[in-house]
């Protein structure tokens, strides 16, 4: 008997670019997730799925679109965009834990904030208080970063704070 995953999971591809659109962002990328296997050799899709998760900050979940995006020039160059990401990521926590230089690391700049953070770790442009990285903004002389590690349930964490005028805007967790 073949059941279609449409009828297992009662969505499809069109609920995803609906949410995508109407920039419910993190029931694309779990949406995308449950469905992406069907849609491999859709480089849209696969991009709107990788861009969702990155919006959210589920990088982690960009890997599998990521990694297929393989089928025109378009396509490879988003792979490439969301995988430097992917890998800045992995080298920031493992620098932070392991102590690993990452100082001769040269990657593309992307505008996500984690890139621009690693870029300033990398670079040594930081300030060190106890066991909190301080990096101030390059556009916006009122916002300021902290970075930190966290463990949690025998895991550590990566903690990136955005302050605006001192006053906690946002707060992302990266492993």
């Amino acid at each position: 008997m073949i059941v279609s995953f449409t009828f297992l999971f009662g969505f499809d591809r069109s609920d995803v670019y609906r949410a995508y659109k109407n920039k419910k962002y993190k029931e694309a990328c779990v949406l995308a997730a449950k469905i992406y296997l069907d849609h491999k050799k859709d480089n849209d899709f696969l991009t709107i799925f990788a861009d969702s998760c990155l919006k959210v900050d589920n990088i982690n979940r960009m890997a599998f679109p990521a990694m297929l995006l393989i089928r025109d020039a378009a396509a490879r160059s988003n792979s490439i965009y969301f995988l430097t990401i992917l890998y800045q990521k992995k080298l920031l926590y493992k620098s932070l834990i392991d102590g690993f230089d990452v100082s001769k690391y040269k990657f593309p700049t992307t505008n996500y904030i984690l890139s621009k953070i690693f870029v300033k770790y990398a670079k040594k442009e930081y300030k060190k208080f106890r066991d909190i990285y301080i990096f101030q903004d390059d556009k916006d002389k009122h916002k300021k970063y902290e970075m930190s590690l966290i463990k949690d349930k025998g895991m550590f964490k990566i903690v990136l704070k955005t302050f605006l005028n001192n006053s906690l805007q946002k707060i992302r967790i990266y492993w």
